[in-house]
């Protein structure tokens, strides 16, 4: 089994799912008493926050890639970064690392595959405003033929501030789960053959079950794949 280090706390709810379902999936896998073998560094959010806001993503690399770089030191042999919106430093922190990062955008892509097998596709995306309109995203997913829908100004302006006021804090409305199902909803009208949970908190707001309209949820998507590499 490979070693993997979880570059994470952004937020630390996700780093919590990522490390549960890593564990568990490897645990279905393999059976008997076997888990992920990782390293997990989890970083303080509000700190990273303030730099994403001021646009220092130099710095945030950096900092990624130091973490990253001891803890190839220790085995690691490849990174996770438990985030969608930090996959922004992604291509920089594989570099000063020279550890491969298991992209998020891979992992949506073979998601994708299972609904439009032999087609290209459209995917909506629904995440922080950095993921919705920074092209990391968008050309990441156009590398595999994947298109991208976003919502509107407007409604983007919502979609990041109940992301950073409400799901990083654990905080769960009915209002903003609706709010969310309307935006699932107009961008499946638009033309978008599935739509991304492309936040890894997203989940504990919407699920499968409240929709007619196909979902892959990021986090998901991306621990089948982190798992895969595992045990290849």
């Amino acid at each position: 089994m490979k070693k993997i280090g979880l570059l994470g706390g952004t937020s630390w709810h996700s780093s919590l799912d990522y490390y549960q379902l890593l564990n568990q999936k490897i645990a279905a896998r393999v059976g008997g008493l076997h888990s992920a073998d990782l390293v997990l560094r989890s970083v303080n959010f509000a700190t990273f926050h303030q730099l994403q806001e001021q646009g220092a993503w130099d710095e945030i690399a950096n900092a990624y890639s130091k973490d990253a770089i001891a803890m190839k030191s220790m085995g690691v042999e490849a990174l996770v970064i438990c985030a969608n919106t930090m996959h922004q430093v992604a291509a920089e922190v594989e570099r000063q690392s020279q550890l491969p990062v298991l992209h998020i955008a891979t992992a949506l892509q073979r998601s994708v595959k299972q609904i439009k097998p032999n087609e290209t596709a459209t995917l909506g995306v629904l995440g922080t405003e950095y993921t919705m309109t920074l092209p990391f995203y968008r050309e990441a997913l156009a590398q595999y033929g994947v298109a991208m829908l976003v919502p509107v100004a407007e409604q983007r302006q919502r979609i990041h501030q109940i992301i950073f006021s409400e799901l990083v804090a654990g905080v769960v409305t009915a209002e903003s789960r609706d709010f969310y199902l309307q935006q699932i909803k107009q961008l499946a009208e638009q033309g978008a053959d599935a739509v991304v949970l492309g936040c890894t908190e997203i989940g504990m707001l919407v699920q499968q079950t409240m929709t007619d309209i196909p979902l892959i949820d990021s986090l998901q998507s991306h621990v089948d794949y982190i798992v895969d590499f595992c045990l290849e």
